[in-house]
């Protein structure tokens, strides 16, 4: 899905293409060129049909935070999250009030979901099995038997994560360095206009 950081990203890309490039029908601003920044169309994942009626919980779990509720609620509920229902609900998954597949539950058998009708392969099972890890005392040997099934999983999610940290940490630098070559030209275009 298309986050802030994402379509802010194109914004920078594209006001530092249009300055390399500029226009002679662009507005002045103090003397320099200048063309107001618009949002690129967003909301959603490029090719992901949201509207889709079968999806497996695989699918929806393969997101985190705020990505994984707007996702959550653009599957089950076909609309974007209202932001009371997207801080609300972050807030509850990261205080662990709530867990993912809790969330997924509520939302897609709650009244709204339940008129979708977008059916979750293995949620059900994947929901009742967390719920039995969670009975005091005898929720243990599932736990432990859970935790024993996903072990190689686990090791590979984990690998998978460092390298999107490390990912994300490269993106982070590259979108820096946009920045700020992109302020060093614009300053130079300042200091030129002064000095003319």
């Amino acid at each position: 899905m298309t986050g802030p950081a994402d379509r802010l990203e194109a914004l920078i890309r594209q006001r530092i293409h249009q300055n390399r490039y500029e226009r002679s029908d662009t507005p002045r601003l103090g003397g320099l060129r200048f063309t107001p920044l618009q949002l690129p169309p967003g909301g959603g994942t490029p090719g992901r049909d949201y509207q889709r009626q079968r999806w497996s919980v695989g699918e929806l779990l393969a997101h985190y935070d705020r990505q994984f509720v707007q996702n959550a609620y653009l599957v089950l509920l076909k609309r974007d999250a209202d932001v009371e229902g997207l801080t609300g609900r972050l807030q509850k998954l990261q205080s662990g009030e709530m867990t993912r597949l809790e969330l997924l539950f509520r939302l897609r058998y709650g009244p709204e979901g339940k008129q979708h009708g977008t059916q979750v392969r293995g949620l059900l099972r994947a929901f009742a099995i967390e719920r039995a890890c969670r009975i005091p005392v005898l929720g243990a040997l599932p736990r432990y038997l859970r935790a024993l099934v996903y072990l190689p999983r686990m090791q590979r999610d984990l690998e998978e994560l460092r390298g999107l940290i490390a990912m994300h940490k490269n993106a982070l630098d590259d979108r820096d360095r946009a920045i700020v070559d992109f302020q060093n030209e614009q300053l130079a275009n300042i200091v030129r206009h002064l000095d003319s």
